[in-house]
């Protein structure tokens, strides 16, 4: 049996609302507690776009504290589900991995940015979560429109 690996796409939107696109569904929360989607989206989904959500609430709660002048931060969350475990446990425990990729949209420096991700680490009670029941890895990318950068 093959791998299986469900994703989660989400960015920022309108009146800090936050879109979140998986394979089955699109759907948006708003301020991390309104949500509005379809009722097709599996319970995979719907606990990697809790994490996105998590992730992009507390991101924009620091991002403010710490003056990054975010326009946006996209996330792209990816979880493989561990076969043996699949019928057995809800939550978490179905994942033996997730990947998250960050990308803010900001003028921020390097440095500036690597303080706010470890602070999303600390302050992110999803994260914590998942962190705590399996591997859970945090990217930060950053493009920067400088060609003279170093």
């Amino acid at each position: 049996m093959g791998k299986k690996v469900v994703k989660v796409l989400g960015f920022s939107a309108r009146e800090r609302q936050f879109a979140i696109k998986t394979a089955n569904v699109s759907f948006t929360v708003k301020d991390g507690r309104e949500l509005v989607r379809e009722v097709n989206a599996s319970s995979e989904e719907l606990l990697l776009a809790r994490l996105a959500g998590s992730i992009h609430s507390v991101g924009n709660l620091l991002g403010s504290t710490l003056k990054l002048d975010l326009k946006s931060i996209q996330i792209e969350v990816s979880g493989e589900l561990d076969s043996n475990l699949q019928d057995e446990v809800n939550g978490v425990e179905k994942f033996k991995r997730v990947d998250i990729i960050v990308k803010p949209t900001t003028p921020a420096s390097i440095v500036l940015l690597k303080e706010w991700m470890d602070a999303i680490k600390s302050a992110c009670p999803i994260f914590s979560m998942f962190k705590e029941k399996t591997p859970t890895v945090l990217t930060l990318v950053k493009e920067y429109d400088r060609v003279k950068v170093a």
